[in-house]
């Protein structure tokens, strides 16, 4: 069986694809990491790591943002946006606890 993952820098971006086809046509299917994401070997595009002050909408999407402020230093932006692997329902699996909705602007109390 073929080594059908992308190598660190990388994400598959389709992970239902064929191992054989991954491996035949890396650049067909692994794509570059977006801008201040982190993907180490054998990311897909729904496992792609956020850190910690950034936000996107779904596991399906490339689109980061970074949090905003509001009236904070970048420590605000960070504790509200937690980042990770998991985006959860809407891009909320990326915000800290008690927050929610784009880019974690929302308290959830």
């Amino acid at each position: 069986y073929p080594c059908s993952i992308c190598k660190e820098g990388f994400y598959l971006s389709n992970s239902s694809a064929d191992p054989y086809d991954i491996f035949e046509n890396p650049t067909t299917y692994c794509k570059d990491c977006p801008r201040n994401a982190n993907c180490s070997a054998g990311t897909t595009l729904e496992s792609i790591l956020l850190p910690a002050g950034y936000w996107r909408a779904s596991p399906s999407s490339t689109v980061l943002y970074e949090c905003g402020r509001f009236g904070g230093g970048d420590e605000a932006r960070k504790t509200r946006c937690a980042g990770g692997p998991e985006a959860g329902g809407n891009g909320d699996g990326y915000c800290a606890t008690n927050f929610t909705g784009p880019e974690c602007q929302l308290c959830d109390a």
